[in-house]
């Protein structure tokens, strides 16, 4: 951990501790309550509904989101090594049976629609220093916008057409999965 902070701290990183416990109203907010509820830990805290933090991006942007942001901060580069609880069937995750807890290296970037790519490309630059000092071998995939997405239309398009520029330009072979899971 002590080795990832510095890789962090020299690529621009700030770490933040996001809580464990949000209202569910946070989750209905940002959309994962209506697509992710079912892999969620919900219970009840005096006649409200809470859940424990599945993933860490709506606390991100409730950081980001707490004060009046001027263009020129950005991007803004969250990392988190959060705890965080999915109550997954088992066998949701390829090679782990029923995730209950786990501790995530994850990180967030509030940037500008035109600085996307670069920070694409910087986030896949920092992926492979890291993996080729662990000797690990990885494969690049372009995840699309997934069927029930949020937003609108060409907000997306722009963004998937840096994220296919940032991935020709890094240079390593890349593919779109055939299947979605």
């Amino acid at each position: 951990m002590d080795f990832l902070r510095q890789q962090y701290r020299d690529r621009g990183y700030q770490e933040v501790l996001s809580p464990n416990i949000y209202n569910m109203q946070l989750w209905e907010t940002s959309g994962h309550a209506a697509n992710y509820k079912e892999n969620m830990f919900v219970f009840e805290i005096e006649k409200q509904e809470f859940g424990l933090k599945p993933m860490n991006c709506p606390g991100h942007c409730l950081m980001f989101d707490n004060r009046v942001r001027s263009y020129r901060e950005l991007p803004l580069r969250m990392a988190d090594f959060g705890v965080l609880h999915r109550n997954e069937l088992s066998g949701a995750l390829t090679g782990l049976t029923r995730v209950r807890r786990f501790q995530q290296d994850d990180a967030h970037i509030f940037c500008r629609e035109n600085q996307i790519k670069d920070e694409v490309k910087g986030v896949l630059d920092f992926i492979n220093h890291v993996y080729e000092i662990f000797g690990f071998i990885y494969e690049l995939e372009l995840s699309t916008r997934p069927e029930k997405y949020l937003g609108d239309i060409e907000t997306w398009n722009k963004a998937e057409q840096q994220l296919t520029e940032a991935l020709n330009e890094f240079g390593k072979p890349w593919q779109v999965p055939t299947q979605r899971l």
